[in-house]
């Protein structure tokens, strides 16, 4: 019995780390994207530096052009020192990133239902199977995986998921070393990508899901590491924004930047559900200065409908769970504080937070079949067989985005013609280079 379960257990991680290794496998070949923010974000001077006392230092020590990522560079720095300027080790390493991830989510969501549902195992063990399924194939992390630069989203995402695993080991064992371990992986995530800032909020969420007693000092004192790292990493990125870009965008006043966030929230949510027309660039609804369309006040109606639906079913506590870990965890790019960037959405933003989408649509969605005949059953298991096929198609023509300098200013060319006064002009110019 024993075998048999170690068995299971290592063909379904073996099944969910091998498939997006030949979803993505194709991007293998692909090139550095020198047009755009390869240039300057993965071949720069650091990279080509080496393993050097100095260069590593500087690496820890210094920003350039405004980023601070340094595990992140570090990791490239040891790519390069390997395999040189071979794009195929830094694509597979991307590839290697989103494979672990998808493990980690099958853990991750396994880990946390069974606090509340651990009478349900074969509910749990299908539940958690199907999110790192979507979570393997949705096209929406393309982005993240096929372009070099962004690599940075899978592996704050896979530190920031080890730290989540490590945090409810804690939970379940009270002992120390793991709280400890915890927090150097929430450093490591903070390390790749600021957007780990809101990381220690996810921990107070899995603390509620979790049923532990928010009146205990206890609780609040282990989030101090979490909260003096995040305060301080938050002021130091704070004053590496681009003002030129931070100053554009402030020219939307606060209400406008409100219903972007709203209008953000839900074009996440629709491309999650139906993923057509992703694009490497999502360019501002109107200009600063500029009078917003009527039609755009319906996103903070159908935000405040869905918030009044969770409201209504609060009681369903893993419901309420993934809409919070949802919305915190693209929280900090949904332009409500100006940020330095010139989309107003992108696809990578959502990697981390479409766990949260993920996991609802397999429990709700196993619990509802349940429901079902037979006949209904075999017809609706069919209809997502097909709905994967088409998130895995997608996801295989999608990622040809980022071939190389060409593809990528096909793309961009094509989005200028049709969004030609919303597109920044220096976009025009680097891709031009």
């Amino acid at each position: 019995m024993i075998r048999r379960i170690l068995l299971v257990k290592i063909s379904i991680y073996f099944i969910l780390f091998i498939l997006p290794v030949i979803i993505y496998f194709s991007v293998s070949g692909h090139q550095f994207i020198t047009g755009w923010d390869d240039s300057w974000m993965v071949l720069n001077r650091y990279t080509i530096g080496g393993l050097k006392y100095f260069n590593i230092a500087s690496i820890f020590s210094e920003t350039y052009y405004g980023q601070y990522s340094p595990v992140n560079q570090l990791i490239y720095t040891v790519l390069y020192s390997i395999f040189g300027a071979d794009p195929r080790a830094f694509h597979l390493a991307s590839v290697f990133y989103h494979a672990i991830n998808v493990c980690l989510v099958f853990t991750f969501v396994k880990m946390l239902l069974g606090f509340r549902e651990s009478e349900k195992m074969k509910l749990v063990l299908i539940a958690s199977f199907i999110t790192a399924l979507l979570f393997a194939v949705h096209p929406f992390n393309t982005e993240a995986i096929a372009w070099i630069s962004a690599s940075k989203v899978p592996l704050y995402t896979m530190f920031g998921l080890s730290a989540f695993l490590f945090y409810m080991r804690y939970l379940q064992s009270n002992k120390m070393i793991w709280f400890v371990v915890c927090n150097v992986f929430f450093l490591l995530s903070f390390g790749c990508k600021e957007q780990a800032a809101i990381l220690p909020l996810t921990l107070i969420l899995i603390d509620w899901y979790t049923g532990r007693d928010f009146r205990k000092k206890k609780l609040w004192l282990e989030k101090i590491p979490f909260l003096l790292l995040v305060t301080l990493g938050g002021l130091f990125t704070l004053s590496l924004r681009n003002m030129d870009y931070v100053q554009y965008l402030a020219g939307y006043p606060l209400g406008q930047r409100l219903i972007f966030a709203f209008y953000a929230i839900i074009e996440y949510l629709t491309k999650l559900i139906i993923p057509i027309k992703l694009m490497y660039l999502y360019p501002f609804l109107m200009m600063p200065g500029e009078a917003m369309p009527l039609r755009f006040l319906i996103y903070p109606l159908i935000v405040a409908a869905l918030g009044g639906i969770i409201v209504y079913y609060r009681k369903h506590a893993l419901l309420v769970f993934c809409a919070l870990f949802f919305v915190l965890n693209v929280s900090l790019t949904l332009h409500i504080v100006s940020m330095s960037r010139v989309t107003i959405v992108a696809d990578r933003w959502i990697y981390l937070s479409g766990v949260g989408f993920f996991m609802a649509v397999a429990w709700y969605g196993i619990k509802g079949l349940m429901r079902l005949s037979k006949v209904r059953k075999i017809i609706a298991c069919s209809f997502f067989v097909v709905y994967l096929c088409y998130l895995t198609g997608y996801t295989m023509k999608h990622s040809e985005i980022w071939h190389d300098n060409d593809s990528l200013k096909k793309v961009i060319r094509e989005l200028i013609e049709q969004r030609e006064d919303y597109v920044p002009k220096d976009i025009v110019i680097n891709n031009e280079k």
